[in-house]
């Protein structure tokens, strides 16, 4: 049968083969629809890759699709990150809903397309602004635990809306106290303390009306007990978008840390967020937030019993035994590729978690999650 060398334009990474590529000796080196995960492959299948076919096949490079493909999930969050912050940057009335609403959409998009990889960007992409890289964490997380929630469709719409604007009355600040270091100034407490009103009024002047959205805004920092602010409501005073939002909020902002908090291990925020905020949330709700998150989410690096160090890929069945992809060998060498290995099999149970950027492990998003997780 004919054949010929595989032509460069043929392999991209993040993308699936076309066609089978065999070696010199005609054994398999990747099936049709598998994707190239990493350079490394593409490397390996040009150099020793060949197609077979017919001779009309084998005239010339095989026709790629024309059709760009949809953003990847990975790019739809990244992109959404963008689009945030130039519109909190400078907001005007006559586009401000459309946008927000655009946002919103590319963050449900990319939930519904791999809710992994959308929870994995808050722990692996950490570029970027502040309040609109958080902003976007916090709301992927009310989309994903709004599902398990099985809220109605318009008040998870609205809860993503607030979380994409919760902070609209102190953008600017956000930013500037997230790399501020020592204790904060009395108008920047007052400052922070008027956000959550001042930010329903900003909503307000720029045209929207939906009373979901402007109470979870006003109300994120209420906590039950009456201990939170601005009008220090107690139990149901607090609606559940609002409490959702502030559970959301607060998670987010411990596994991320600041230029003068380091972040939280995923396990210990959520032990953090309920020892400190003495279950005032919502204890129903706590319980859903952690089984659909799990104490080890997409993007926690770990220590497998079996020595290797890895990071989650894949939420599973059980909280504490996720999908795991390993980068290093048990003797600490780095893997060419990961390898994912399954959390209910015992030598690869989760041990502890690892700092991956102290052991040098540098995380190749796209070689964990493919074509979903190219930017």
């Amino acid at each position: 049968m004919p054949r010929r060398p595989i032509d460069t334009s043929e392999l991209i990474v993040g993308r699936p083969m076309r066609f089978n590529a065999y070696d010199a000796r005609g054994n398999l080196l990747l099936c049709s629809g598998q994707v190239i995960v990493s350079e490394a492959l593409r490397d390996m299948l040009l150099q020793h890759g060949l197609f077979y076919g017919s001779e009309e096949e084998c005239r010339g490079p095989l026709p790629l699709e024309s059709q760009e493909p949809p953003p990847s999930p990975l790019a739809r969050v990244l992109g959404a990150r963008r689009s945030l912050h130039a519109l909190l940057s400078n907001p005007a009335r006559e586009n401000f809903s459309a946008t927000l609403a655009n946002i919103a959409t590319q963050v449900r998009a990319a939930c519904e397309a791999n809710p992994d990889v959308a929870l994995a960007s808050a722990l692996l992409c950490i570029k970027g602004p502040y309040s609109s890289r958080h902003a976007v964490n916090v709301a992927i997380v009310c989309q994903i635990t709004g599902i398990a929630l099985e809220l109605d469709a318009d008040e998870l719409a609205s809860t993503v809306c607030a979380a994409l604007t919760m902070n609209i009355g102190m953008s600017a600040l956000h930013d500037a106290l997230a790399m501020h270091k020592g204790p904060i100034s009395h108008a920047q407490r007052a400052a922070v303390r008027a956000h959550c009103e001042r930010g329903a009024t900003r909503l307000r002047e720029l045209g929207i009306d939906d009373a979901i959205w402007l109470d979870a805004v006003r109300d994120h920092h209420e906590r039950g007990d009456g201990s939170g602010y601005p009008a220090g409501k107690h139990g149901a005073e607090v609606g559940r978008p609002a409490r959702l939002l502030a559970m959301a909020d607060v998670y987010c902002a411990r596994i991320v840390g600041r230029d003068h908090r380091s972040p939280l291990p995923p396990k210990q925020a959520l032990r953090w967020l309920f020892l400190n905020e003495n279950a005032v949330l919502d204890e129903q709700l706590a319980r859903v937030f952690i089984k659909t998150l799990g104490i080890y989410p997409p993007g926690t690096g770990v220590r497998l019993r079996n020595g290797s160090a890895g990071i989650v890929v894949q939420r599973g069945i059980a909280g504490h035994q996720p999908v795991v992809a390993s980068l290093t060998t048990p003797e600490g060498l780095r893997l060419v590729s990961p390898i994912r290995r399954s959390g209910d099999v015992e030598s690869f149970g989760i041990v502890e978690v690892a700092d991956l950027w102290n052991l040098n492990l540098d995380v190749n998003m796209e070689a964990l999650w493919g074509a979903d997780a190219s930017d």
